[in-house]
């Protein structure tokens, strides 16, 4: 299925392709402050693993898109529906904002709402669902001012900075539903 690209008030998603793997991307990845709450931070990424992670996402059960900034259409973040599942129709959202400046200011939040609706509306998903670090409050923020609901928690889940701490499950459906 092509995506559409999908344009808020400040930032617009599309899907990602090679060419928007840049140093700047692969800097993220290797950020031990950008990436401290994703699984990948395990991993050591170059440009050309990056594109093969590209590559290996774009089909018909994973939407990675890049967030842009409309006004200069500058890349500071991803965000991915993906695992679709087809039969249950529901999938797990994540999302990451790489540029520090753009922290704090409400772009996850509106990343979110424009996946959501592309997921709802345009894909036809029942649920959408995605699992947060408890640490991060920022994430956490942005799914409860879209409507998302803690769903449960497993605790001590995951080891970050050098203690376990709780991944906090947020969840919504298809309110059109």
């Amino acid at each position: 299925m092509d995506t559409p690209i999908l344009y808020g008030d400040r930032i617009y998603l599309r899907r990602l392709t090679e060419d928007d793997v840049s140093e700047d991307y692969v800097h993220w990845m290797n950020n031990p402050d950008i990436n401290q709450f994703l699984e990948s931070r395990f991993l050591v990424h170059t440009i050309e693993s990056t594109k093969a992670f590209i590559r290996s996402v774009t089909n018909d059960n994973n939407y990675q898109l890049g967030i842009f900034v409309k006004e200069n259409n500058k890349h500071i973040g991803n965000i991915k529906i993906g695992g679709i599942n087809h039969y249950h129709r529901y999938a797990d959202i994540g999302f990451l904002i790489g540029e520090k400046d753009y922290w704090g200011k409400g772009i996850a939040t509106e990343a979110i709402s424009l996946a959501t609706a592309f997921a709802f509306n345009t894909l036809k998903l029942h649920k959408l669902w995605g699992g947060v670090y408890s640490p991060n409050v920022g994430s956490v923020k942005a799914f409860i001012k879209n409507g998302y609901e803690q769903e449960g928690i497993k605790h001590s889940q995951y080891l970050c900075n050098g203690e376990y701490v709780d991944d906090i499950m947020y969840g919504k459906v298809n309110p059109n539903e």
